[in-house]
């Protein structure tokens, strides 16, 4: 395991820096889990996951908790111990000590897609909540974010509309990968474009294009490997590589 001295300890692999833990990172691109577009990511988190530890989804800002508890009931089927949705929607929830306790507590760690990328980051970043979570990974629980929830794990995020980034109102994620911008639900020209404006704020970042369907795991010992049928796309400033 490769890591830094500045700031958190990183896991390095090629040009991907992430943060070091015991456990795997899982970035998916997104999907309908009832449709089972998400089987092979969710088979794969489970086979990283602590399986003698519960499952704990994070529902996004907006998200519902309805679809996170019938997530639970898809993982059980797939043979996952029993889970809960933690309650964290806002930075009141991120706060609470049982909220963080939950998370701590968890060998899988989900979270969820849905609309509100920016409240999500907002409502994690620097609060207790995300300090529950890196402990719990430095101590081997699996963390897999879905669609915005694998966003919001990078180095910057932003609004989106249809067409256009509005790159003004760019703001930093998570930063559990330190020079990654993350984007889900990639189809091909027109999100490439969206990347790329992002890409030509901030050059020191590479973006990582991932398909519905798709996942990208990153290891403890510099593990990187493609779940599902489909490529990732590694964007650079006006060049794109299917890894």
């Amino acid at each position: 395991m490769n890591r830094d001295k500045d700031n958190a300890a990183l896991t390095r692999a090629g040009p991907l820096a992430w943060r070091a833990g015991a456990g795997w990172l899982i970035l998916a691109g997104g999907g309908s889990w009832r449709a089972g577009d998400l089987d092979d990511v969710n088979a794969a988190a489970l086979g990283w996951a602590d399986l003698d530890r519960p499952v704990a989804v994070l529902p996004t800002a907006g998200g519902s908790t309805l679809e996170a508890e019938a997530l639970l009931e898809d993982y059980v089927d797939l043979g996952a111990p029993s889970g809960y949705v933690v309650p964290l929607f806002d930075p009141v929830g991120a706060q609470q000590p049982e909220t963080c306790d939950l998370i701590e507590d968890a060998g899988l760690i989900v979270i969820d897609d849905g609309p509100e990328l920016i409240t999500l980051v907002r409502s994690l970043r620097e609060s207790p909540a995300m300090g529950a979570m890196i402990r719990a990974f430095e101590g081997g629980t699996t963390i897999l974010g879905m669609g915005a929830g694998a966003s919001a794990l990078g180095a910057w995020v932003a609004e989106t509309d249809t067409k256009e980034v509005d790159v003004t109102r760019a703001e930093p994620g998570l930063g559990w990968l330190t020079n990654i911008i993350v984007a889900p639900h990639f189809e091909g020209t027109e999100d490439a474009h969206r990347l790329q404006q992002l890409l030509n704020l901030k050059r020191d970042c590479l973006g990582i294009g991932i398909p519905e369907g798709v996942g990208l795991g990153l290891g403890p010992f510099s593990e990187v490997e493609n779940v599902g049928s489909g490529q990732v796309t590694v964007v650079v400033s006006g060049l794109e590589i299917e890894v």
